[in-house]
């Protein structure tokens, strides 16, 4: 049960996207929002600041440039978490906020101690960079927590139809039953799709997730794709204009690191890909 979203947010429009999402969710549980800025360490004291704050003139000490960083960061904090809190007052969702210091991606994992859900755009203010620092945080966010994670991308569409991704392990029957509960209150249909090296195998573990999807009483349909290569055949399926899906469901990083190393992470490349958001789940 979803009781408290946690919404990183760095005050870009994907951030605010994000926001969206975990607004919608939070009306079906009746949940909370708490907005998070991390002021990032490595902008505050790494060598790029050193470098500039000493050598603009030659006039500019260390000292003064690091305290004006330091007071735009803040600025810039209190106008995020501000929009956030605007549309959680407009929503009539309860709002808090938090403020942290050190390492993105770590300072988001410990405050999702106590979250149940974190809602994240796929890309911040860099998003124009988006082939040089795609998923940074995202991933590394995703790879650590054990609280499942959605990653939306730059515009908000509302749940109409669901796609999970299913492959048997213990992270994919997660990924079953966090998308079930989603969808049993907005009565959304699910598609379930396996990909495997042979038909009969895919058959096999479909019928599983069938078996345990039925206590939702909800419309169920699925599909199997043969190949060895899960991160294409979900992408065929996912993107595809005619099906419409609105949020794709699936384990993160169920695989072994040496397959990932040989075949590619399918959870990167997926995330990488997909049009709409992902909910992952360990």
């Amino acid at each position: 049960m979803i009781k408290k979203i946690l919404v990183p947010t760095d005050g870009s429009e994907n951030s605010l996207t994000a926001a969206d999402y975990a607004i919608s969710i939070s009306r079906l549980f009746n949940a909370s929002i708490r907005g998070l800025f991390v002021k990032d360490v490595k902008v505050l004291t790494g060598p790029l600041i050193h470098d500039i704050g000493t050598s603009i003139g030659g006039m500019v000490p260390y000292g003064t440039f690091n305290q004006t960083v330091r007071e735009m960061m803040e600025s810039q904090a209190d106008a995020a978490l501000n929009m956030v809190e605007g549309k959680c007052n407009q929503a009539g969702i309860p709002y808090s906020r938090e403020v942290r210091e050190g390492v993105v991606s770590r300072e988001i994992i410990k405050a999702a101690d106590d979250c149940d859900l974190i809602s994240m755009g796929k890309m911040g203010t860099h998003a124009e960079w988006q082939d040089v620092f795609l998923g940074t945080n995202v991933e590394f966010v995703v790879r650590q927590t054990h609280k499942p994670v959605l990653i939306t991308p730059s515009e908000f569409k509302p749940f109409t139809k669901m796609l999970i991704a299913y492959d048997g392990s213990s992270f994919a029957d997660s990924a079953l039953r966090s998308g079930a509960e989603i969808a049993q209150p907005m009565n959304l249909p699910i598609t379930v799709v396996c990909v495997a090296d042979k038909k009969e195998e895919a058959v096999e573990t479909l019928a599983k997730a069938k078996t345990f999807l039925e206590n939702y009483k909800l419309t169920v349909n699925t599909v199997t794709k043969e190949g060895g290569d899960h991160a294409k055949g979900i992408l065929e399926l996912c993107n595809d204009e005619d099906e419409k899906f609105d949020i794709l469901v699936m384990g993160a990083y169920g695989h072994s690191r040496l397959r990932e190393m040989i075949l590619g992470s399918t959870t990167v490349r997926v995330m990488r890909f997909t049009h709409c958001p992902i909910l992952l789940c360990r």
